[in-house]
């Protein structure tokens, strides 16, 4: 598996995480944040929480 494959499967993780927990009211600024944070540290585009 490249190391390209694998970040982005790790960003696509976190991203559900992130996904999971603003249906639980959580802020959505900080969740925006960390997921560009996780898109920057992976080297991936960012998909919007939505």
């Amino acid at each position: 598996m490249s190391e390209q494959s694998k970040n982005q499967m790790i960003y696509l993780v976190s991203l559900d995480v992130l996904r999971r927990l603003a249906e639980r009211g959580v802020d959505r600024k900080i969740l925006d944040r960390l997921n560009k944070r996780n898109a920057e540290k992976t080297n991936c585009a960012v998909i919007e929480i939505a």
